[in-house]
């Protein structure tokens, strides 16, 4: 196999496959690299698509049609204090990927006193405008700005959970797994590798190839509600009828954990302040219900019409009797 140096020479075609490959094989763990990573569960989803190359974000690329619809409106956002109010725009999360790693509302980030006293992390609620449904692979995948590196195939990103719930009362959270074994600087990296549905572990800013070379590329994290099964009370989550999905932001500094019981790192304390913690992007979703035909909306109208009248006539005919 190439070099991952020899990347710097390649054009931008394909860049980010390769990239991939490469540093799959060096890591050679259970889940997905940052962008793609053929074979893995979890591998990430990319956001434009055209000739420049999968997940590559340039003029000749478009947002990737796969994604059916995006997030339409949020509720209870409750960033963590501090946030300066630049980054407090929720609106940013809604509709489409961008790529862009300022298009973003940040959850921000807790002290460890704040932690120690029991403080929430940020959070927000993301509404849409179908219902996602339960159908093949996943359903929906969740964009961070988390930016990547050629020479390891690191990630800088923060983490998140994500829950998902069909009333918007009842949530159920999708198991993770985080095997990142020692806490990380402000200016840390993750392995993606070591990393499964936690939001954030997929590049959606850009690959770092040199000092003077950056390659933006968008790439969601997906999640598949086929996981959630097992867990979910049915008389409570309807899989084929959600309605929200919750991002709860990770305090990377371990007092937080996975479905395991593992410790959750990622870089903590942020060093940019007032932007810290996790940056969601964009929702997309890939299977949702779809909108009748009008002309089937107009006789759904008319059969239901019918049947009130039905039973309006039974009622009175037992009446006459």
């Amino acid at each position: 196999m190439q070099s991952l140096k020899t990347l710097q020479n390649i054009t931008l075609t394909g860049i980010t496959c390769l990239l991939t490959l490469a540093s799959g094989e060096a890591l050679a763990a259970d889940f997905s690299g940052s962008t793609f990573d053929p074979g893995k569960i979890d591998s990430g989803i990319p956001g434009f698509v055209g000739d420049d190359g999968l997940g590559n974000v340039t003029p000749n690329n478009t947002v990737n049609p796969v994604f059916v619809d995006w997030a339409s409106g949020y509720i209870n956002y409750l960033p963590a204090e501090g946030v300066l109010e630049q980054w407090q725009t929720p609106e940013r999360a809604l509709g489409e990927v961008t790529g862009a790693f300022d298009g973003i509302v940040s959850l921000g980030e807790l002290t460890a006193e704040q932690i120690n006293s029991g403080v929430n992390p940020g959070e927000i609620t993301l509404t849409f405008d179908r219902a996602i449904r339960n159908g093949d692979g996943a359903d929906f995948a969740v964009f961070e700005n988390g930016f990547g590196f050629a020479d390891t195939g690191l990630l800088f990103a923060e983490l998140a959970y994500v829950e998902v719930s069909t009333d918007g009362v009842n949530f159920v959270r999708f198991p993770s797994i985080s095997r990142t074994p020692n806490p990380l600087d402000p200016i840390g990296q993750i392995d993606p590798t070591q990393v499964y549905n936690l939001a954030g572990k997929h590049v959606n800013n850009g690959v770092v190839i040199s000092e003077d070379e950056f390659v933006q590329t968008s790439w969601g994290t997906p999640f598949d509600l086929d996981v959630l099964s097992a867990i979910a009370q049915p008389d409570l989550i309807d899989l084929n009828n959600i309605n929200f999905v919750r991002i709860i932001d990770i305090p990377g500094n371990g007092a937080f954990t996975d479905a395991e019981g593992n410790p959750i790192y990622d870089p903590w304390q942020t060093p940019i302040p007032g932007s810290g913690g996790f940056d969601l992007e964009a929702v997309g979703v890939l299977n949702t219900h779809a909108i009748p035909e009008p002309g089937t909306v107009f006789g759904l109208v008319i059969f239901a019409l019918s049947g009130i009248c039905l039973n309006r006539s039974q009622h009175h005919s037992r009446s006459q009797r």
